[in-house]
C-alpha cells in the first residue's frame, strides 16, 4: 500500500510522517483491496485539518476533519474512513 503524505502551509516532521504511517496501515485490515492513500495536512489560523483519501479496488473513500491538534484530528480522520469502509462493505 502507497502513502502520500502532503502538507500545505506546513512543513511535516518525520515524526509526525512516521506516526500517520503506523496510524493508516492499519486501515487495511478493514479493506484488503485499498492501494494507495493520500493523506493532506494544511493549517490554518489556529485550525489544523487533515484530509485523507483511500483508493480501492471498488470505491475511494474521502474524509476531512479538523482540530488544534494534528494527532486528534487524524484519528477523527480515520474512524471516519472506518466508518464509510465498513458501510460499503454492508452494501455488497
Amino acid at each position: 500500500m502507497e502513502i502520500s503524505i502532503t502538507g500545505r502551509n506546513i512543513t511535516v516532521s518525520d515524526e509526525l510522517k512516521k506516526f500517520i504511517e503506523d496510524k493508516i496501515s492499519k486501515i487495511a485490515r478493514f479493506d484488503n483491496e485499498i492501494h494507495s492513500i493520500d493523506v493532506i495536512l494544511s493549517k490554518e489560523s489556529r485550525a489544523e485539518k487533515v484530509e485523507i483519501i483511500a483508493h480501492s479496488k471498488n470505491n475511494s473513500y474521502i474524509t476531512k476533519s479538523h482540530s488544534s491538534v494534528f494527532e486528534k484530528t487524524i484519528f477523527r480522520a480515520l474512524d471516519n474512513i472506518k466508518t464509510q469502509i465498513l458501510k460499503s462493505k454492508k452494501k455488497y
